[in-house]
């Protein structure tokens, strides 16, 4: 029986200075609830709001309700995969950037990181998930993902300047 161990470290004593806002919003979608409290402890050390989905239904659902910034899925979960969360929001105009994770390519003897980056993701990792490089990942992403919202908003700024003053 294979066994993975995950250090966490203890958060640092609070400074006076305030509170920053947040680095991001993150959907972390896991049908282990194990998994998605190590990643979300992670997560909120680094300073992202973390919303939680066990399958991927109930991350579609969340997604109706409340815009993140980046969604990270296991693909091997019941009632909706992450493959079937990468499909349904490939085509959305302004989706948010998809992490793949998943533990059973070994099991299956299949490449499912692979297959998640052709299928729409962004990124993928096997589990044990190294948790520095997925957040540097998703810091990646996230800060990409404003660049481009704020060059769109830039010129949609020049653009309606040019009409008014044309």
């Amino acid at each position: 029986m294979d066994m993975t161990l995950y250090e966490l470290r203890p958060k640092p004593a609070p400074s006076s200075a305030p509170a920053a806002a947040p680095a991001g919003s993150v959907l972390l979608v896991d049908d282990d609830p194990d998994f998605r409290e190590m990643v979300r402890t992670a997560f909120v050390r680094a300073g992202y709001r973390v919303l939680e989905a066990e399958n991927g239904n109930a991350a579609l659902a969340i997604m109706a309700v409340h815009p993140v910034d980046l969604v990270v899925t296991d693909i091997i979960m019941p009632e909706a995969d992450g493959y079937e969360v990468i499909l349904r929001l490939k085509d959305q105009k302004s989706r948010p950037p998809l992490i793949a994770v998943t533990g059973g390519s070994l099991r299956l003897r299949m490449e499912l990181p692979g297959m998640a980056r052709l299928l729409g993701a962004e990124a993928a990792f096997e589990k044990p998930v190294d948790l520095k490089a997925l957040l540097a990942e998703a810091g990646r992403l996230i800060a990409a993902r404003k660049a481009a919202e704020g060059r769109i908003a830039e010129h949609k700024s020049a653009e309606n300047e040019a009409e008014s003053t044309g």
